[in-house]
């Protein structure tokens, strides 16, 4: 009996061992393949986003691999045209700087323009006169980073198209691939997973939608705001703008902070007046917008969207804290139906009688 009772503890120990070792491999090469797993979900997100456009083309008669490669060509044409308005501005204002630098070096030295006036009154003026060695030697030496950056943008790049590719195969396979999951579940499971797919759809096509509307208005009043009160590359700081408030929560703030102060550099007042108009939006969009987008979206508490937005960044830097709401969003789906169908099981079934209960 003693020897029985023995050998099968150690086969439960080597059993424990072996799923321990399971465990640890699989985490190791989901970790190794984090990168491959964060396109794919970008793409899953941006399949789901485009489905509405496909269902719609496909109600007039278009067959559906026609509208998914219509939809994502006018998705791809979409996000060209703006990378092509944020690089020519970019481009231009980068030039223009060099070209007026030693004219901005010189009126800094006599303390002439609001820079000169702001760096004298910081004492920053020497500093940078003693230090115009370093700063010469420190741009002539920039040929490294702008290598680097060339790089990181190609790679960008290819990654984008990357996902472009992954975001069509899961469109034009979607209905084959949800059909596939619904033909090997229990036929009693099937219902729920249509209303979690369907959900989930509607609350992720929501929040980015919602999101990229709310981006837009900001980058708009920056960009009306700041060509009134006369300050320059106003159309790229309203692009700036626009893009880092997709960012949930904390995009304004980094958004309005380096915009203000370029406008202060411009003069006092239009300093003064965009911290005002960014004071004044982040109100309307904290307590008017937001709320309908993730209320009414997405239905998560600011605190748990905090939190998924936290996790995000932790786990996969600025991809992640742009994901994590619509996966946090997937997740309440699917728990919330979970849920509900448990408490609706236990109000089916049946009541047992009272000497049961007493037993």
């Amino acid at each position: 009996m003693s020897s029985n009772s023995s050998g099968w503890s150690m086969k439960r120990i080597i059993l424990l061992e072996v799923i321990t070792l399971g465990i640890i491999a699989t985490a190791v090469l989901f970790w190794s393949l984090r990168h491959l797993l964060l396109e794919l979900l970008v793409a899953l997100v941006l399949a789901v986003v485009a489905e509405p456009a496909i269902r719609l083309l496909t109600r007039i008669k278009i067959r559906r691999s026609v509208a998914v490669v219509v939809v994502f060509i006018l998705l791809l044409t979409l996000v060209a045209l703006v990378l092509f308005v944020l690089t020519v501005p970019l481009y231009h204002g980068v030039v223009a700087v060099i070209v007026k630098l030693p004219e901005l070096v010189k009126a800094v030295e006599s303390h002439r323009g609001q820079l000169g006036n702001i760096l004298a009154k910081l004492h920053l003026v020497t500093y940078l006169k003693s230090s115009s060695t370093k700063v010469t030697q420190l741009i002539t030496s920039a040929a490294n980073p702008a290598f680097l950056a060339a790089k990181g943008l190609l790679s960008t790049l290819i990654d984008l198209v990357a996902i472009f590719i992954l975001a069509v195969f899961l469109s034009l396979e979607g209905p084959l691939i949800v059909y596939g999951i619904l033909t090997i579940v229990p036929s009693e499971s099937v219902p729920l997973i249509k209303r979690a797919i369907l959900d989930t759809s509607q609350g992720v096509t929501r929040y980015v939608l919602g999101n990229l509307l709310t981006s837009i208005v900001a980058g708009i009043v920056v960009t009306v705001s700041l060509s009134i009160l006369g300050v320059p590359y106003a159309p790229l700081l309203g692009l700036w703008v626009a893009l880092v408030d997709l960012l949930p929560l904390v995009g304004g703030l980094l958004a309005g902070v380096p915009t203000v102060l370029i406008a202060l550099v411009h003069s006092t007042s239009a300093g003064i007046v965009m911290l005002i108009i960014f004071i004044a939006y982040q109100q309307i969009e904290n307590h008017v917008l937001n709320p309908i987008v993730f209320s009414r979206a997405v239905k998560l508490n600011p605190f748990w969207i905090l939190f998924a937005v936290l996790v995000g960044e932790q786990l996969a830097h600025l991809e992640g804290a742009l994901l994590a709401i619509p996966v946090a969003s997937g997740l309440q789906v699917v728990g919330r139906i979970l849920w509900e169908e448990r408490l609706r099981r236990l109000a089916e079934s049946p009541r047992v009688s009272g000497s049961e209960e007493e037993i």
